[in-house]
C-alpha cells in the first residue's frame, strides 16, 4: 500500500503550527514595561499560563535538544546553559571566559569567537510574570489546603493550612509565626525539589495534599 507523502507532509506541518501558535499564545511579553531579571539577565517579562512543572519540562526539552552531541555546537550550548544557571554576575564571568558575548546586553542573544549566533527564549532565562487577574478561573478561586512541612534539621513534620493564592513571601511570614522562627530569618521553600521564588502563587506549583513541602532555615 503507498504512503501519501502529501498528507503527512500537511499534518506535520499543522503541527508544528500548533506548537508555534501554543508558544506565542503562551508566552506573550506583557504589554506594560515590565522586566524580569536584572544584569544581563534583564528581560521584558512574558506571562504564561502553564504549572511551572510542566514549564520546566519544556524547558528541559529545550536544552536536551541544544546539548544533543549531534548539535554541531552542543560544546557551546552546555556552556550557555551553566551561565542560565548561573546568577547575573558568575553568568558573566562564564561567558567571558569562553569568548562568548552578548549582541545586545543580554543573555538572550550571543554569539561565540567564531561568529556563530545563539538565541535563547525568555522562558528558558526567566520565570514568568503572574497576575492573579491572568489566571484560567479555576485557579484564581481561593482554595484551603492542608500542606505537611518538613524541615531539614530533622524535626518532625508539621501541617498547615494554607492558601492556593498566598504567594511564597506570605507563606514564609505564617510559617515563621507558627513555628515562633525569629522574623529575620531566611528560611527557603522547595516543591518536588524546585524552589518556590518569593513573588510566586502558590498556585503556580499545582500545590495539593500529596505535596510536601521542604523548608531550609539559615
Amino acid at each position: 500500500m503507498g504512503v501519501n507523502i502529501n498528507k503527512y507532509k500537511k499534518k506535520t506541518n499543522l503541527q508544528k503550527n500548533d506548537n508555534n501558535n501554543i508558544e506565542e499564545e503562551d508566552m506573550k511579553e506583557v504589554d506594560v514595561d515590565i522586566f524580569s531579571g536584572v544584569g544581563i539577565k534583564k528581560m521584558k517579562a512574558y506571562k504564561s499560563y502553564l504549572l511551572l512543572e510542566d514549564l520546566n519540562k519544556r524547558r528541559q526539552q529545550f536544552w536536551d535538544k541544544k546539548t544533543n552531541p549531534k548539535n554541531p555546537n552542543w560544546t557551546i550550548w552546555k556552556i550557555i546553559h551553566q551561565a542560565i544557571n548561573y546568577d547575573e554576575h558568575r553568568a558573566s564571568l562564564l561567558l567571558e571566559q569562553y569568548n562568548i558575548c552578548t549582541e545586545n546586553g543580554c543573555i538572550n542573544n550571543l554569539i561565540d569567537e567564531k561568529g556563530n549566533k545563539y538565541k535563547i527564549p525568555n522562558y528558558c532565562i526567566n520565570d514568568p510574570y503572574y497576575e492573579r487577574n491572568l489566571v484560567k478561573e479555576d485557579n484564581n478561586k481561593k482554595k484551603i489546603i492542608k500542606v505537611k512541612f518538613y524541615s531539614y534539621g530533622g524535626n518532625p513534620p508539621i501541617e498547615l493550612d494554607i492558601e492556593s493564592q498566598w504567594t511564597a513571601k506570605e507563606l514564609k511570614e505564617k510559617y515563621k509565626e507558627f513555628e515562633k522562627i525569629d522574623m529575620n530569618k531566611k528560611i527557603r521553600l522547595f516543591i518536588c525539589g524546585i524552589e518556590i521564588k518569593d513573588n510566586q502563587y502558590l498556585y503556580q506549583h499545582n500545590l495539593n495534599e500529596e505535596k510536601p513541602i521542604y523548608v531550609i532555615i539559615n
